[in-house]
């Protein structure tokens, strides 16, 4: 019985190492990702402050935050930058999650600016 714990034990630490192993070699790679991501959510906040413009115009001339048209046109340019690993049809769905939220944004601060203070 003790011999069974002790290569439980063995096992715990020969996992341990490992895993510490693992991390170490992923540590470059996850500081290239979160500057990566650091950048994407920079240029996600300025591409919200021009739909929000957008909105602003579209408010002056009375025209509805929705424009299916554009969305299929930034949609197709999107997916036809995609370049290996990603494929278009992934570009495409990570765009439209964008498009999306970016809409419901531009829905939301036109109706925002719409109501009377």
């Amino acid at each position: 019985m003790s011999m069974r714990y002790l290569l439980v034990g063995f096992s715990a630490v020969a996992l341990f190492a490992q895993n510490t192993d693992l991390t170490g070699a992923l540590n470059s790679s996850r500081q290239r990702i979160d500057s990566i991501d650091d950048q994407i959510v920079k240029l996600l906040n300025e591409r919200a402050q021009v739909v929000r413009e957008v909105g602003l115009i579209k408010k002056q001339f009375h025209s509805p935050a929705s424009a299916p048209g554009r969305e299929e046109q930034v949609l197709r340019r999107a997916a036809g930058q995609a370049r290996a690993p990603l494929t278009g049809p992934a570009v495409e769905a990570i765009y439209k999650a964008i498009l999306r939220e970016m809409s419901a944004m531009e829905q939301a601060e036109m109706e925002k600016s719409a109501k009377p203070e």
